[in-house]
């Protein structure tokens, strides 16, 4: 059987604001576009092997969004931040630019988040909604708010570029920085995430493409209860796939997941956090299976 979806996607380009937005496609020729939204500090192209584990006669229009300030898009420059309620409005766009018949998105952990937030707003705009390690939201008590926010504020007034960059001599030490920090990382798929991760420096190193002023201290993240009105908006159908072997299973994860409507709900074994990269095949099972249920 001929496989519909290329080997390679094409980049393109969104722009937001004047920010331009890369996306990277991969055009089955159908009615369905399926975007895919990558977590913190990750990029677009991290989808691909869930993308090439998909079955050779999926033929769905798949896109993967590079964020702002991630792999090659925008950085929002001097003087800016990156909020949620810029990942939303980046939703905003991108999907209308991008979208066919039918909308499903996919969100890995942040990704997961920002599309929450969309939806919330927007309970119309997709018509089904897969999370990936979406974690809800994480508690911080109201008394700490202007403590985070003092802690924002040495991080950024002035933001000191240097500080949070660590260059790498080649691909090989960025693949093992990868493997460090994902022990279930094969050596292949490590230094694949590391092309694509990762640009050469002034001298010649090479560095990790996303701005440093994402490893920051963000100042107001959102509270808990107002999460949970965001999520209450969301009318679609939605679904959840986590790692069985996830540092953030738990309780509190549990307890989030039986307040969401979930049409699929499932840990994969041999899994961490990082589901696409450590069980693709699997992953992409479990979103074909959730495709034909909605």
């Amino acid at each position: 059987m001929i496989r519909r979806l290329p080997a390679q996607p094409v980049a393109g380009q969104v722009e937001v604001g004047g920010l331009p937005l890369r996306t990277w496609t991969w055009d089955g020729g159908g009615a369905t576009t399926l975007v895919l939204l990558h977590g913190f500090l990750d990029v677009g192209r991290t989808w691909s092997f869930l993308v090439e584990a998909l079955p050779a006669d999926f033929d769905g229009h798949v896109v993967a969004l590079d964020w702002r300030g991630h792999g090659e898009s925008g950085w929002v420059g001097p003087g800016g931040y990156y909020h949620f309620a810029d990942y939303a409005r980046d939703l905003e766009v991108v999907t209308r630019a991008v979208r066919r018949d039918r909308l499903v998105l996919v969100g890995h952990s942040m990704g997961a988040q920002a599309l929450g937030m969309w939806l919330g707003a927007r309970p119309g705009g997709a018509d089904a909604a897969l999370l990936v390690e979406a974690l809800g939201p994480l508690p911080l008590p109201d008394a700490a708010y202007p403590a985070r926010m003092g802690t924002w504020l040495d991080q950024t007034a002035p933001f000191d570029h240097a500080r949070w960059v660590r260059p790498m001599r080649d691909l090989d030490h960025a693949a093992t920085r990868l493997q460090r920090l994902n022990t279930r990382l094969s050596a292949e798929r490590a230094r694949r995430l590391a092309a694509w991760a990762t640009t050469e420096a002034p001298g010649g190193d090479l560095v990790w493409c996303y701005d440093p002023l994402h490893r920051t201290t963000s100042p107001l993240p959102v509270p808990p209860a107002v999460a949970a009105h965001f999520w209450g908006q969301v009318s679609c159908p939605l679904g959840w796939v986590g790692g069985a072997e996830s540092a953030w299973t738990g309780p509190a994860l549990e307890a989030w997941l039986d307040r969401l409507s979930l049409r699929l709900r499932r840990h994969l074994p041999g899994a961490g956090h990082m589901v696409q990269n450590d069980q693709p095949q699997a992953l992409a099972a479990a979103l074909v299976e959730f495709l034909a249920a909605v």
